[in-house]
């Protein structure tokens, strides 16, 4: 219905950090109609006021979207008519994008994972620092760094028009 009731909101949002309280709070200061309801521009109002660095972030992203689906809808236009060679060039690019576009998830895959981890630590006090600073990071870092192989649109063999 274009709004959240606090339910729904709980739903979305909780994050297994926050407790019940603290969400109940939340819903209540980003509810400055006081209508036990959200709406678009109570939720805009309050996470822009909160954007930082993440408004340049959002603002790319949002630019790589519009990029990305006019790309594709050329593609689905002339990709028929084109060559054999052609055509595979439209797949390698098609398929590079998917894996930076992968490559960028799991990154923000592990930093979310790894914020969340430490403010739950956070919450629950230190118990095995050596075991805690261990954890996901080592294992999603080496996992990323094989994501990052694929050729970037900066890689030196990219820009030689070399297609392996």
């Amino acid at each position: 219905d274009g709004k959240l009731s606090f339910d729904e909101f709980k739903a979305y949002f909780a994050d297994g950090v926050l407790s019940g309280e603290e969400l109940h709070e939340l819903f209540h200061t980003i509810d400055t109609h006081n209508t036990d309801n959200l709406d678009t521009e109570e939720l805009c109002e309050y996470f822009s006021q909160h954007l930082g660095e993440y408004e340049n972030v959002l603002s790319v992203l949002e630019d790589l979207n519009i990029t990305i689906l006019k790309a594709m809808d050329k593609t689905k236009k002339g990709y028929q008519e084109a060559s054999n060679l052609e055509q595979f060039v439209t797949r390698f690019l098609l398929k590079e994008t998917l894996n930076q576009l992968q490559s960028l998830q799991s990154s923000l895959e592990c930093a979310m994972e790894t914020t969340e981890e430490q403010t739950r630590q956070e919450r629950q006090g230190p118990t095995k620092p050596e075991v805690l600073s261990i954890q996901w990071p080592g294992k999603r870092s080496a996992r990323r760094l094989q994501r990052n192989n694929s050729l970037s649109a900066s890689s030196p063999l990219f820009n030689t028009g070399m297609v392996f």
